[in-house]
């Protein structure tokens, strides 16, 4: 499927879903009050004197009052009887639904919108700091790579193995610095990999409107996001790495050298915010690389989306959208339960679409080069 079907596509699906979503909507929307005028004059008395119905005792009682004094013709005072348990039944479950109403204490559209739109402003921010998160990472572990550097358990071997033929002090601070180093890597990765709601309530036990940066960082270090995402693009400079024109340049003595001191690489370059590694091989696996990696970045978005409504519910993070879901869920509140769920929906296709016009861009300009 070409790139410009698979953009009509996402429209398709969008135009699908929304209609979907306000058929829903409207048909999930709280009933009115019974109108009196529906019914005859006879039912809205009866009503008025607390005539119940649905109560057995009360309906024999009319039973037989209507047949006692009508007899053959109590066909009419029954018909009255049966529209007053329609009206009882109707004013009974609107009844119910305005306490509910009351219990959930509904939000109004502008209410929603504001929530809506600062999980949006989050999703952003945490998608922003990811995806730079993501590209120095996996540069990072694809330079240590270059390097040659051994795994942290050789490493921790040699060292031991040095200070007991040599038991310097040069060689024993080299030993206690390593281990102070992969500990620390161990803690990092154990946060890292943890779920957001064992690293917040290790921190801190209340959480209130004012915890948007606290979610901002939960959302970025915890359920595996970064890393895992990091990881993959450190595969994918490693698969680049590996290709035939990576050899050619290298062979024109394009440089190639992965040392950060002494070499054409910075560490600078590593922590810009935009990359670029301009005379150097790096630069050419760079940007394939990054070309390869948009393909995942909606799945990435998805994950952090899930990973966000996840955060904010497990937290009970109140004013915010995925919290007054679930709240609204609770009070069976459906209509306002479909409007959130359409909202998420849109943020996710919204997100599908700009990747995707993203690598249609960059295919034209690979096609005019």
């Amino acid at each position: 499927m070409s790139r410009q079907n698979l953009l009509r596509e996402h429209l398709g699906s969008v135009v699908f879903v929304s209609l979907v979503m306000l058929f829903l909507f409207f048909t999930q929307r709280p009933a009115h009050r019974v109108a009196q005028g529906s019914f005859p004059d006879e039912v809205r008395i009866l009503a008025e004197m607390n005539a119940d119905a649905q109560d057995p005792f009360q309906n024999r009682l009319f039973d037989d009052f209507a047949h006692t004094l009508a007899g053959k013709d109590s066909s009419k005072f029954l018909r009255v009887w049966q529209q007053l348990k329609k009206f009882n039944r109707a004013q009974m479950q609107v009844s119910e639904r305005e306490l509910r109403q009351k219990m959930a204490n509904r939000r109004s559209f502008a209410e929603l919108l504001i929530m809506y739109l600062n999980f949006i402003l989050i999703y952003l921010i945490v998608m922003a700091v990811t995806y730079y998160g993501v590209q120095t990472l996996g540069i990072y572990f694809f330079v240590r790579k270059k390097q040659g550097h051994p795994l942290p358990v050789v490493a921790l071997l040699q060292a031991l193995r040095r200070v007991t033929e040599d038991s310097t002090w040069v060689n024993i601070r080299r030993l206690l610095r390593l281990a102070f180093q992969y500990f620390a890597a161990f803690l990092g990765y154990l946060i890292l990999f943890s779920p957001a709601y064992v690293i917040a309530y290790s921190i801190k036990s209340d959480f209130n409107t004012e915890s948007v940066l606290f979610m901002i960082l939960l959302g970025v270090i915890s359920n595996a996001v970064l890393i895992t995402y990091a990881n993959k693009f450190y595969h994918l400079l490693l698969n680049e790495s590996r290709k035939g024109y990576v050899r050619t340049a290298i062979v024109k003595n394009l440089e190639s050298s992965y040392r950060l001191r002494g070499g054409t690489l910075r560490w600078r370059q590593l922590l810009a915010l935009r990359k670029n590694f301009d005379g150097h091989v790096l630069q050419h696996i760079f940007m394939n690389a990054r070309y390869q990696y948009l393909a995942t970045f909606k799945e990435q978005a998805a994950f952090l989306i899930t990973g966000l409504i996840i955060i904010e519910m497990a937290l009970n993070i109140h004013e915010h959208l995925s919290y007054e879901l679930l709240q609204q869920l609770l009070y069976k509140n459906y209509d306002l339960v479909v409007l959130i769920v359409w909202g998420i929906f849109l943020l996710v296709k919204a997100t599908e679409f700009f990747t995707d016009w993203l690598l249609l861009r960059w295919e034209k300009r690979l096609e005019t080069q």
